[in-house]
């Protein structure tokens, strides 16, 4: 339904630039309008000109202060080329002001999805990463529900906030996520996405042609929202690091929205100027961690189904249950099964994928182990019989060890989960995943359970 605001906010800034025969060429404040409209309002605009007319339009857009030669006679559609061949207007409040950012080092392609990418204030910001596409676990929950509050409150209690963990669990996302929500809420909101190791660059940049003054009056200016990734970056550069801290300390006191992130909490963020760690602790500070395994097949049924792939549950399984610390990995491994399948002319199967993903799924494997060494171990340690592993009793004394065996057999051994369900009297291989997942949950919470798995992995 189209509220009374958003038709204020989106469809009121609309100019009709031309209209011949089927085509009509609208006129937008700002490329991010040309993104959303297409994703949301597009198609009833084309239903409700066809309601009035009888006919049938096909809308393009073009940004202002775009090319001015445009012509009326060639209706290319501006999105469709190089994100940076667009230059849509930045706003400063009341008075606008054009700031056109000069990021050093950015790529000239991304790839999958280069149109996906954006221009705001400062930086680019990928359409692709809004709150609604991140797949939510037990482990990044806080950091999504967080992240989402900043982004429709920003400046407000959860300012300045810092989101730590390893690397390819979302920290990135949440940032793009950021920026997509307030540009949403209020399409002038100006926002700044940098990596540190681009405002790095950029104030050496400045240093160099003596415009440091420039890089001040730049970056203290007024944003909506500050989002900068991989703080850590900074240590050991005292000079960036310096400029940084005053760039945050005018920006957090101007009340605008400050989001980090970075891969260590504060205090282990060794080579950091005390003072800086001081300011990052002051705010809210939550951590991302891996995803359980029923969270990694989500993830990966959600990107081979944006991606028009299919891929059968027994890969996904396979999969998600090699690769369990890293979101990207998985996106990588999708990557590859798709070229496989395109160069080849092939289906995706469970052979398939473990021919074309060997090299992967092999990575910190111990291949000399099987089942039966897991399960002998196993057994030694706790002081049972295979029998007593292999039955279906529920008694703790035997349940436990049985979940602990499934889940070193799915990290030592490239078994399937169906193939460990049936090692185990043929048990369904929802039994393995329920088991694999509370020993993944409850090895941090509990001392005991983890001495356990550590000491039969030393036993291994």
């Amino acid at each position: 339904m189209t509220t009374p605001e958003m038709f204020k906010s989106w469809l009121l800034p609309l100019e009709i630039q031309s209209v011949e025969e089927s085509v009509i060429l609208f006129r937008v404040p700002t490329q991010f309008f040309t993104t959303f409209l297409k994703s949301n309002f597009e198609s009833k605009i084309v239903n409700a000109l066809a309601a009035v007319t009888g006919k049938t339009y096909r809308i393009t857009y073009v940004v202002a202060g775009a090319d001015s030669s445009f012509s009326s006679q060639s209706h290319e559609n501006p999105f469709e080329k190089n994100v940076h061949e667009l230059s849509p207007p930045a706003y400063n409040n009341d008075n606008a002001e054009r700031r056109e950012p000069t990021l050093s080092g950015m790529p000239t392609s991304t790839g999958r999805g280069t149109n996906r990418l954006v221009k705001c204030t400062a930086g680019y910001i990928d359409m692709a990463h809004t709150f609604d596409s991140f797949i939510v676990s037990q482990g990044t929950q806080f950091a999504h529900a967080a992240t989402k509050a900043a982004a429709n409150f920003p400046g407000g209690k959860y300012n300045p906030l810092l989101i730590y963990g390893p690397s390819g669990l979302g920290k990135t996302h949440l940032l793009h996520a950021i920026g997509i929500q307030m540009l949403q809420n209020n399409p002038q909101a100006r926002i700044c996405y940098l990596s540190a190791e681009q405002f790095v660059n950029e104030f050496i940049d400045a240093v160099r042609n003596k415009s440091t003054n420039h890089f001040h009056s730049r970056y203290r200016s007024s944003f909506d929202a500050f989002l900068i990734d991989d703080v850590q970056y900074l240590a050991g550069k005292e000079r960036s690091e310096e400029e940084f801290f005053h760039t945050f300390n005018h920006l957090f006191g101007s009340h605008n929205q400050v989001v980090l992130t970075s891969d260590k909490p504060p205090k282990d963020l060794h080579g950091l100027e005390e003072r800086l760690i001081t300011r990052l602790q002051q705010g809210l500070v939550i951590d991302v961690k891996p995803p359980d395994l029923e969270t990694r097949i989500a993830i990966l049924k959600a990107k081979a189904e944006a991606d028009d792939l299919y891929i059968p549950d027994e890969v996904c399984l396979m999969i998600a249950g090699h690769i369990r610390n890293n979101v990207r990995e998985l996106e990588g491994a999708l990557v590859r099964l798709s070229a496989e399948a395109s160069i080849n002319g092939t289906e995706i199967t469970l052979d398939m994928a473990r021919e074309a993903l060997a090299d992967l799924l092999s990575e910190g494997k111990n291949n000399n182990l099987s089942i039966e060494s897991i399960n002998k171990c196993v057994c030694q340690y706790f002081k049972i019989t295979l029998t007593e592993l292999n039955s279906k009793s529920r008694e703790r004394k035997y349940s436990e060890p049985r979940q602990i065996a499934m889940y070193l057999m799915r990290k030592y051994t490239k078994k399937t989960l169906p193939e460990i369900a049936l090692a185990f009297g043929g048990k369904d291989h929802s039994t393995v995943i329920h088991a694999i997942k509370k020993i993944e949950k409850e090895i941090h919470a509990s001392p005991t359970l983890k001495k356990y798995v550590e000491d039969i992995q030393q036993m291994l």
